[in-house]
Formats: structure tokens, C-alpha cells, sequence
């Protein structure tokens, strides 16, 4: 008997550098609340209310800049001092779904990871906080689009992370058992949405921005990076017995 296996990737900071992608939107974002707010203030400051210390290059493990929607960015942003009257959800969309301005800055080569992936027949999924637009248009210019057998964002109908919907979404629409999924990612959101789930491996990666400490009690394992999965997943298919002889 042959079990289906499938890996669920994060898509910010697992598949593209966080701080090479986001780090700039960030900046641009709060630059632009910079000039609209009513009372002085600073980027600094209005980015230090977002949990990120610009001089530090450092995220506070609470930060919403690591995991949340855009709506719940732009609510928390909203409650910084002189942004009350200050449409932020428009200056944060605006920037956050300009790949143009912003482009993907891949991890490696993605491409070449999800065909090696695919010709070992694991399904592969994309699970973001993003919404669905932009993620479809990120997995394009990565060029793996066609890899994929699903794609979830926060506006999908699954819920949010770490809610497990993504996850038990996934397994529904590729025939999987949680048990035979591999979660990766680079929060404890991604981690904690594996756990809940029920994965059967959990991986944080440390492209994005959340230290090491952070990703270590949720996770089986921590790499550097994606591309450094491949030899875990061999060692866990192999023991684990799907995608691949059933036991």
C-alpha cells in the first residue's frame, strides 16, 4: 500500500527572505504614516509600536509585523499616537501588494526545490496570512505555480493561523492524512497551526524574523532554510512510511 505525503510551506520568510522582502515594506509604510500622522512622530517610533526595532534589526515575538493579516496590521498601527484619523489599511495594502516596488526575494532556488519535490510525489501547498491575489502572484514570479496543488490565503474561507484550518484545507483538497503533512515554516503561528493540525513534522526555518528560541519548543526541527529540507524529509518518509510503503 502506497500513503500519499504532502509538505505545506509558509510563504514570508519560509519560500522569500523576510527581511530582504518585508523589511523595505515595512520601512515604506511607516514613512508614509510618518507624514499623514496628526501629532510628531517618527518610522522609529511608529515601528517600535509594531514590536520591530529598527536599529536592533529585531522583532519582538508578539510583533503582528511576524504573522498577522493586513487588517490586523493596519488595526494595531491604527492605535499609534497621532494615527487615529489616518486611513492605514489603504497605506498598508498599497504597499504590501506592490511586488513591483517590493519584489520576492526568493530563498534560494525555490523552483528547483518544489520539482525535486514533486518528482519524489509529495503534493505541495502554500498556506500564507497573505491573501490569495498577491500569494498567486508571488508564487509566479518564483516559478512555482505550477508546482502546486494548493494555495490558501487569510481571505480563503480556512481561517487564520494558528488555527488549523489551512492545514486540514490542504489535506482535504490533496486526499491527506495530517499525520503524512509536513509543516514549514518561520513563526510559531506556522508552528502552532502544524501542531493543532495534528502534523506529522513540523520545521521552522530561520529566514524570517523570529529568533531561534522562539521556533524551538513547537517545532521537531529548526534549519537555516528551505533549502535544507530535503535531506529531514527524506529521514522522516522513510521513517514515518508515506508517500511510500504503508505499514
Amino acid at each position: 500500500m502506497i500513503r500519499q505525503a504532502g509538505v505545506l510551506f509558509d510563504k514570508d520568510g519560509t519560500l522569500i527572505d523576510f527581511r530582504a522582502t518585508w523589511v523595505p515594506a515595512y520601512l515604506g509604510v511607516a514613512a508614509e504614516l510618518t507624514a499623514m500622522a496628526s501629532r510628531p512622530t517618527t518610522a522609529e517610533l511608529l515601528l517600535a509600536h509594531m514590536g520591530y526595532r529598527v536599529a536592533e534589526d529585531s522583532f519582538d515575538e508578539t510583533s503582528p509585523l511576524l504573522w498577522a493579516t493586513n487588517a490586523m496590521i493596519a488595526r494595531h498601527w491604527s492605535t499609534a499616537q497621532g494615527l487615529a484619523a489616518v486611513d492605514v489599511l489603504a497605506v498598508v495594502d498599497r504597499h504590501f501588494t506592490d511586488l513591483e516596488r517590493y519584489p520576492p526575494r526568493p530563498v534560494g532556488d525555490v523552483a528547483g526545490l518544489f520539482d525535486r519535490l514533486r518528482r519524489r510525489g509529495l503534493k505541495l501547498g502554500l498556506a500564507t496570512m497573505d491573501t490569495v491575489a498577491p500569494a498567486r502572484a508571488t508564487a509566479a514570479m518564483l516559478g512555482i505555480a505550477p508546482a502546486l496543488d494548493f494555495l490558501a490565503g487569510s481571505d480563503s474561507g480556512h481561517g487564520v493561523k494558528p488555527e488549523p484550518g489551512m492545514v486540514l484545507a490542504f489535506c482535504t483538497a490533496c486526499g491527506l492524512d495530517p499525520a503524512d503533512v509536513a509543516m514549514v515554516g518561520d513563526t510559531p503561528a506556522d508552528l502552532a497551526m502544524g501542531r493543532e493540525a495534528g502534523c506529522g513534522l513540523v520545521v521552522g526555518v530561520l529566514t524570517g524574523g523570529a529568533a531561534a528560541s522562539m521556533l524551538v519548543p513547537l517545532a521537531d526541527h529548526v534549519i537555516t532554510s528551505i533549502q535544507d529540507l530535503e535531506p529531514l524529509l527524506g529521514s522522516w518518509l522513510s521513517w514515518a512510511g508515506g508517500c511510500r510503503r504503508g505499514r
